[in-house]
């Protein structure tokens, strides 16, 4: 019988939450925005860097190891439930998985990679807005349910990555609006972060 605990997602405020989002959102945007010949080069290039996948995918598999240990001076420990005797042989198959997808899927890995790590930040900030007051926390979730949505096709169908960022490269217009529109969207999150949550 484990003993009840308050997991360390489940601690985040909401202002400070919406705070690191915004202020994420804002910077990642006025980079798209500042440095587009560079971005556009970056997003065109990503789906091939393989030694960014493998670290990034390193980063996701430390999570979710994380996720699985389970001591009491780890705040990130989860309940697994009915599951929890597999906690274990989950812990031994993180690095077996990272070394197998690392070595033999460096085909458009940075965007398997970079979609589980999207699946696995997205909790963060939804937990903060979970069933919180102020109705316009629901800028959070409005936001993350589409990144989710991609991040799912970017594990399942990495190529997808590749085709949509030469589609949007292909398309400056497309990518100023898309850029302008994040750089709106955190500026709104952080102000109602800072007025009204």
């Amino acid at each position: 019988m484990h003993e009840q605990f308050i997991h360390a997602y489940e601690q985040l405020s909401l202002p400070a939450a919406g705070i690191a989002m915004g202020l994420i959102l804002i910077g990642i945007h006025l980079i798209a925005i500042m440095k587009q010949e560079e971005c556009m080069r970056a997003l065109t290039a990503a789906h091939k860097a393989s030694k960014a996948g493998q670290i990034l995918l390193g980063i996701d598999f430390i999570w979710v190891a994380l996720l699985l240990f389970d001591a009491t001076w780890n705040p990130l420990r989860m309940d697994l439930f009915e599951f929890n005797n597999m906690r274990g042989i989950l812990l031994i198959l993180c690095p077996i998985i990272w070394f197998v997808m690392s070595s033999m899927c460096k085909e458009n890995l940075f965007p398997r990679a970079l979609g589980m790590f999207l699946l696995l930040m997205a909790i963060v900030p939804l937990s903060a807005a979970f069933l919180k007051e102020p109705v316009t926390r629901l800028l959070i979730p409005i936001w993350w349910y589409p990144v989710l949505t991609v991040a799912m096709f970017w594990v399942a169908k990495p190529y997808l990555f590749r085709d949509w960022a030469a589609w949007l490269c292909q398309r400056p217009n497309v990518y100023r609006i898309g850029a302008w529109g994040g750089l709106v969207y955190g500026l709104l999150i952080l102000l109602c972060a800072i007025i009204f949550w």
